[in-house]
């Protein structure tokens, strides 16, 4: 799985993602930046080590302050989405974390078709607070992927990412943020808002039997994001999840 999902990285797409960006900045090299780009050990990269040597070589290639760059790649994602598109992303972890304002607003657009749910996680454990109050922000939007970047980014246990420490111990904060998705309408969304608490309760059982205890019965969306959410409890026949 893991080989074929980082052959997305491939010469076509380094080509494409290349002519996008010469549209957007005039003088970029592009013939030179795909040199840089297939080195001999790219065969060799895996999926997001070839991402990240993406984003850094990106970094050569726009000799301007983070801000010009931000500009110049808001322009340039509009032509990609998905998993390819999360070079975007691992940019702005890369190279925006003393510069919380401009990638803030950077990883609220690129997450719009793909997802900001790795690269947002730096900047929660270098702003812990600060991040929180953007993604509750985030959990009331108009459109469905910010708001799952809100859940998404904050699960403790994210796989391929980085873990959030202080909310394995404590996840009193993203309860914050999962008491303004719980009833949102959209599946996309419900499907976060469970694997969140899935991720919580395998610290902190306690705390996701007392989140059903007061949601069951309240609505179909919410009852199922309680079963799934519970998913791990039920299989190691957590006592207090099979009674509920």
């Amino acid at each position: 799985m893991a080989e074929q999902l980082k052959n997305i990285y491939s010469q076509e797409f380094i080509k494409n993602l290349s002519n996008s960006l010469q549209n957007s900045y005039k003088e970029f090299k592009k013939d030179e930046f795909k040199k840089a780009i297939f080195t001999n050990a790219w065969e060799s990269l895996e999926l997001k080590q070839r991402m990240r040597h993406i984003s850094k070589t990106l970094y050569e290639f726009l000799p301007f302050s983070y801000k010009e760059q931000i500009e110049i790649l808001i322009e340039v994602k509009k032509d990609f989405k998905a998993l390819e598109a999360m070079i975007f992303q691992d940019f702005v972890e890369v190279f925006g974390l003393d510069d919380f304002e401009v990638s803030m607003k950077a990883l609220e657009l690129f997450t719009i078709d793909s997802s900001s749910e790795f690269a947002i996680r730096q900047f929660i454990i270098k702003y812990e607070d600060k991040t929180i109050n953007q993604m509750k922000i985030w959990a009331k939007s108009k459109n469905e992927h910010i708001r799952r970047l809100a859940s998404e980014g904050s699960r403790p246990r994210l796989p391929w990412a980085v873990a959030l420490p202080n909310f394995k111990k404590n996840p009193q904060k993203v309860f914050e943020i999962i008491e303004l998705l719980k009833n949102d309408s959209s599946k996309y969304v419900q499907k976060s808002v469970a694997n969140n608490l899935n991720d919580i309760s395998k610290d902190n059982p306690k705390m996701v039997v007392e989140f059903v205890k007061k949601n069951l019965n309240i609505s179909k969306n919410l009852d199922w994001i309680c079963k799934h959410g519970s998913r791990t409890l039920l299989k190691t026949g957590y006592k207090d999840i099979l009674e509920l």
